[in-house]
């Protein structure tokens, strides 16, 4: 089912589904981010468990040899 973004009174944002309110409160750039993401889950689409900017040592910038 989609996720649906709606106005709150004091401007904030809500992000809703049929079954439940996921965020309440939130800025809009952070309620359509969450948004596509519940809509892309719906769709099959599964988050990573590790950050794309991390290399494969696990930190960023860092050799795997060191001397």
């Amino acid at each position: 089912m989609p996720a649906k973004v709606t106005k709150n009174k004091d401007g904030s944002y809500k992000v809703s589904t049929p079954n439940a309110v996921h965020a309440k409160g939130t800025t809009k750039g952070k309620a359509e981010a969450q948004a596509r993401l519940l809509n892309a889950m719906d769709h099959g689409f599964v988050p990573d468990k590790q950050k794309h900017s991390e290399t494969e040592s696990g930190k960023k910038g860092e050799s795997k040899s060191r001397k």
